[in-house]
Order: C-alpha cells, then structure tokens, then sequence
C-alpha cells in the first residue's frame, strides 16, 4: 500500500496517526539524471600538500631553518603528472617507517592516474577567509552570509525534492534552508534499524536477536512469530465483528500496511549487496579510512534505491597547526583512498557513470610552516572535481596561485594566469557547478543569486 492511500483510509476510518510527513509522490519520484556527492576535508586541507604542490620553492627564506624556507619539504617531481595536473611527492618527515611513506605515496599515484582522466582541478581559490564556519559556508554555497543552501542540498531540492531522503549528510556544510531535509544515515546499522524496526543484531555469544525476533541456540523459540500470530488472531476477530463489507476491507488494508514493501527496505538490501561485492579488503590499503568507505557504502546504496539525489561525505583532521607533513599527508592519503571506495560502490551499483563528485574544504593553509612545523590558516584554497564514469578532461586544471601560494588572477575563459584577468572565488566555483549539474537555471537556484562575471570552468 502507498503512503497516501494509507492516509486516506485513515482519514475514511476517522482515525489519525502522527507519522513523517512526506509528499504524496515521495515513492513515485522519478530517479534524477544525475547525482552529487561532495566530500568534505574537514579543518583546512593543504592544496599544496596534494594537487597544487610548490615544491622547495625557498620562496620565505626569513623560515629558513624549516625547509629552506619553503612552500613544501620535498621537491616537485616531473613523474607526478596526468595532463595538466601536478600531484605532490611525499616528504621523508612524513613518517621514520619507509612503508608508511611508500604507502601514502601509492594512495596519490594510483587516485590521479586511475581518476586523473575525469578530474578538473580548479585552482587558486581565493575564500577571503581563514575562519572554519564561513570558510565551510563559502566554499559549498558560493556565499560568505549565512542562509544560502549548500551545493548539496541545492541540488536536490531543484531535482529531486520529494525523494525520501533526498539529501544525505555526514557533515560539513549541510545547511539546507528548509528546502528538503536533512538524512543522517551514516551505517549499516542505521539503515537497517529504520528500514524493519524490529532488526537487531547483537554480539552476545549466548543468543542471537534480530529487533523482537528472538531465538535461543536450539532455534525452537521465535517470541516475534508469536506477537505476529497474536496481531493476526485479533484483527480476524475485529473484521468477524464488523457488520459493513467496506469497513471490513478497510480495517484489513489498515493492519496490511505493516506487510508492504518500501523503499528503505530496497535501500537495506541493496546496501548488502554492495557490502558483500565490493570489498575493502581488494581496495588499494585495507583498514585506511573505514568511516568514509561506511559513509559511501551508504549514499551508493541510496542513490540504488531512489532515495537520494546528493549526499555528503565528511572526514577531518586537516587542522594541521603542528606537525603538518606527519598528520596532512597520512589523512590525504585517506581522503583519496575514501574517494576511490566511493567510486567502486558507486560502479558496482551501475550509477558511477552518473555521478559527480566535489572534493573541497574550508580554505588553504600557509605557504610556510610555523615554530612548531605546522601550518596556519590560509585562504587560497583548491577544488578538485571527479567526472562521471565515461568522462574524459584529459586532467584539466583550471586557475593557478603563485609561485608563492598567493591569488594569481586569471583569464576567465582559460583558466590561465592573466595579468588582465580576475582572481578566482567560491562563488564561481559554486555558479560553475550549478550550470554543470544542470540547475544554474532553477526556480530554486534562482532564490540563492551569485551575481558576478562567470568563470568557463568546465568548459
């Protein structure tokens, strides 16, 4: 039965019951043309620590007992390139353990030469900030004021509004203006508790429960089988008491909606069947970034299902004000390892070709490292852009900074450093993928204005 029959029996029966209010059409939506999914490195990352490397520019020699005084302490190396893109080596302070730095090091070779086909990476991104609240908001709304969705949410709410849960959120910048709601559904356990109320599972080496189903080791003892049977007993004798035929039906339709199929029980299922086929143990470092490997089982799973258009993912520890090389590079590794999870679930699920996936964070940090071998905040930043499936930029890189990690302005149609050109801003950015997710021209978008000269990013 679909949920407005079943609130229109309840209105026939004279009965009401306070339950979710979702639209009419929720499990009639049609699945978007396209998904989002925006991965938040939560803290500030480093561009230069990854895709927007300066290498041992000694370009602040007042620093020159830390790296020579320069950006990065490890050198550009020429083998690190697909097209246009840069990546960076991994310095030795990273880690005293060689397979600890040759492991990171595998994490940024293979995600830029498996994905570097269908990456833009839009650099030198000048956030005007270094505080973490507007420097989220910026980055994922194009507007520093609060009260602009973000990207996320904005899409689904242009596309896919109705959808159960629409927009997914693990964190980071989720504001949504009351457009659609926000869903938290981060794990498996999550998904299966909301999906059958009565599913639970324990640890306990003396029984095994799943919700009111209980069964002792011999497997003689089901007590939900019972409460069903005692359900189906009374609502016989109800109907048996009922003298008019249509109220008899409808008091059968009524007790029937506990019986019926839904989405959320596709989305459980579907969420098992990637769990059991795409496995971390063949990904590329078994154990490396569990949360956001769980975080994108989940958004593969509901994007499967019809439930979502967007979602975001969120990992942090990039507030690196000490020790930056030993804790940035280690949790970049992560990221990009989370991300190429995500891209396999998402293949296996048969929508990788669908999906878009942004990767930003709040701002940059310095172009030095401090007292204490770390880096503060800083606003130039970098967004890198994952294509679908099928896509091919030739790993374009759009905008540049300095040779000192400073806003460099730029041509607005090439991307290429102009004397004559326009430094580069969230708000741009944001405009860009709004017209590349196709809701530049919503009513919806057109609510949230990013008035200014655009930028041919995605050309």
């Amino acid at each position: 039965m679909k949920r407005r029959n079943f609130l229109q029996l309840l209105a026939a029966t004279g009965m009401s019951a306070h339950l979710p209010f979702f639209s009419s059409s929720a499990h009639a939506a049609t699945a978007p043309q396209k998904y989002l999914v925006v991965v938040n490195a939560g803290g500030g990352w480093d561009p230069t620590s990854i895709c927007d490397p300066k290498g041992l520019n000694q370009a602040y020699v007042n620093n020159s007992d830390r790296h020579q005084g320069s950006t990065n302490s490890v050198e550009l190396d020429n083998n690190k390139q697909f097209g246009q893109i840069q990546w960076s080596a991994i310095p030795e302070f990273v880690s005293n353990d060689e397979a600890v730095r040759l492991r990171i090091g595998n994490q940024f070779d293979q995600f830029f030469q498996t994905y570097g086909d269908r990456l833009t990476v839009i650099n030198g991104i000048d956030n005007g900030t270094n505080n973490h609240d507007t420097g989220n908001r910026v980055t994922w709304s194009g507007h520093e004021e609060i009260g602009y969705p973000s990207i996320s949410a904005l899409y689904a709410a242009a596309v896919s509004p109705t959808l159960p849960m629409a927009f997914i959120s693990n964190g980071g910048y989720d504001y949504t203006d009351s457009l659609v709601a926000r869903a938290r559904a981060s794990s498996a356990g999550f998904i299966n508790e909301i999906a059958d109320s009565n599913y639970w599972y324990t640890d306990s080496n003396d029984q095994f429960k799943t919700g009111l189903h209980y069964r002792d080791r011999s497997g003689n003892v089901d007590i939900y089988d019972m409460i069903k049977q005692a359900q189906s007993q009374r609502i016989q004798r109800q109907q048996a008491s009922e003298a008019l035929p249509q109220k008899r039906a409808q008091l059968s339709q009524l007790f029937g909606i506990r019986s019926t199929d839904s989405n959320l029980g596709a989305l459980s299922v579907h969420l098992a069947d990637i769990q059991n086929s795409v496995s971390r143990d063949n990904n590329w470092n078994t154990n490396r970034s569990n949360s956001l490997k769980s975080q994108a089982e989940v958004v593969a799973a509901a994007f499967k299902s019809n439930l979502a258009a967007s979602a975001n993912l969120n990992i942090g520890g990039f507030d690196t004000h000490g020790d930056h090389d030993a804790r940035a590079y280690p949790q970049l590794g992560d990221l990009l390892e989370g991300v190429h999870f995500l891209n396999q679930a998402l293949s296996y699920a048969g929508i990788a070709d669908k999906t878009t996936v942004v990767i930003g964070s709040d701002f940059g940090r310095t172009p030095y490292y401090n007292s204490g071998n770390g880096k503060d905040h800083w606003p130039i930043t970098s967004v890198m852009v994952m294509h679908p499936a099928g896509t091919s930029t030739g790993g374009r890189v759009f905008g540049a900074s300095t040779i000192d990690f400073r806003a460099q302005p730029i041509n607005r149609q090439t991307g290429l450093p102009d004397s004559n050109g326009d430094v580069l801003g969230p708000h741009h950015v944001n405009n860009a993928l709004r017209q590349l997710m196709g809701i530049n021209s919503s009513a919806v978008a057109g609510n949230y204005p990013l008035n200014f000269n655009a930028f041919n990013i995605f050309s």
